[in-house]
């Protein structure tokens, strides 16, 4: 199954975002770059593309899996489905080195998901490029014509073939 960009992306990130909740939820450490990482190995999987395309797909995902993944944790939250354990009070500074931390592992998950995928399942180099379809040369444009049947001739031709008429030199 081939299927486009944006729909392998959403299906990686759906897929991605519930595996790095539930794997932070369930504290396994880095849960929601291994999350990605699949997501981004889901999308090129789908996505069925020479490499590049596939590099592009899971980076999509690993830079839109953080908010994929904070709201899922929210609507979790929010339906009480989810209470999340007590923290101490976290400093600004150390808040947003963590963000940025996660958010660089989450890119670099996809993008190793992504290239994964696309080593383990890419079309054949024939199917990406097919070559251009052979053109013959266009013929020569007669040089001259026949003075009774008006066939076009070469400059040299001294007897016409279409009509066997002497022609001029």
């Amino acid at each position: 199954m081939r299927t486009n960009m944006g729909l392998s992306v959403f299906v990686g990130l759906v897929i991605g975002g519930v595996i790095g909740v539930a794997l932070d939820i369930t504290e396994v450490p880095a849960g929601s770059a291994i999350g990605t990482f699949v997501g981004g190995l889901v999308a090129a999987l789908l996505l069925y593309a020479e490499r590049r395309r596939a590099l592009i797909a899971g980076f999509l995902v690993g830079i839109f899996s953080f908010p994929i993944q904070l709201l899922i944790f929210l609507a979790l939250v929010s339906a009480h489905l989810y209470t999340p354990p007590e923290v101490p009070e976290i400093s600004q500074e150390v808040l947003l080195a963590a963000l940025a931390v996660t958010l660089l592992m989450q890119i670099a998950g996809g993008i190793v998901g992504g290239l994964l995928g696309s080593v383990i399942r890419h079309p054949p180099q024939a199917a990406v490029e097919a070559p251009p379809p052979y053109l013959p040369p266009p013929p020569s444009r007669p040089e001259k014509y026949c003075i009774q049947c008006g066939a076009g001739l070469a400059k040299e031709t001294l007897i016409c073939p279409a009509c066997g008429a002497r022609q001029p030199s």
